[in-house]
Parts: structure tokens; C-alpha cells; sequence
């Protein structure tokens, strides 16, 4: 009797689809971490813009809370500089602080 050769079996099956589904996995949860870190560079863009606009403006205050949309800054002075205080997508604390010119 001849062979029946005209398909696959249920293991060739089960192992194409068990490495198309890893491949998935991986680029799936890539893509999250790419979509979090370019969510928080557009935190931190805004961070350097309030920081910028503090350092235009020739008022010093002792801390100031700002919000942005969702995001909400803390403005503040430590030891002649000025600082803004963030927290991004992944709960960690950021800060970005700049030197007072006197």
C-alpha cells in the first residue's frame, strides 16, 4: 500500500502554530514597551517645557503643582536650581532640574 503524502500532520500542525503564536507573544509585548516609553518621552517633552517656561520667567515660588492633561508636574527650588518633578506610565519618579542664573 502507498503512503497518503498530500498534507500535514497533526504535530507538524501543533508545532506551526505553537511557533506562530511565540512569535506573536514576543512582538506583542514589544510593541507595548515601545508604545509606554514613547508615552513618557511625550511627558518628558512637556516636563522641559514647563521647566523652560520657569526659567524665562523671573518670579521664584517655593513649589508649584502644574497639570498638563493627565499628567501633573511639581515645580520647585533646591539649592539655586530649579526643578520639575513628573511621574511617567510606569509609576517612576522623573525629575529634570536646571541652574538659576543670578
Amino acid at each position: 500500500m502507498s503512503k497518503n503524502c498530500n498534507g500535514f500532520t497533526f504535530f507538524e500542525l501543533l508545532f506551526s502554530l505553537s511557533l506562530w503564536s511565540g512569535l506573536i507573544a514576543v512582538i506583542v509585548a514589544h510593541w507595548t514597551v515601545i508604545l509606554i516609553e514613547r508615552e513618557n518621552k511625550k511627558v518628558e517633552t512637556i516636563a522641559n517645557q514647563i521647566l523652560y517656561e520657569a526659567m524665562m520667567n523671573e518670579r521664584v515660588e517655593n513649589e508649584t503643582v502644574i497639570v498638563r492633561g493627565a499628567h501633573t508636574f511639581s515645580l520647585f527650588i533646591r539649592s539655586n536650581k530649579r526643578c520639575v518633578r513628573w511621574e511617567d506610565r510606569l509609576k517612576r519618579t522623573k525629575e529634570r532640574c536646571e541652574t538659576l542664573l543670578q
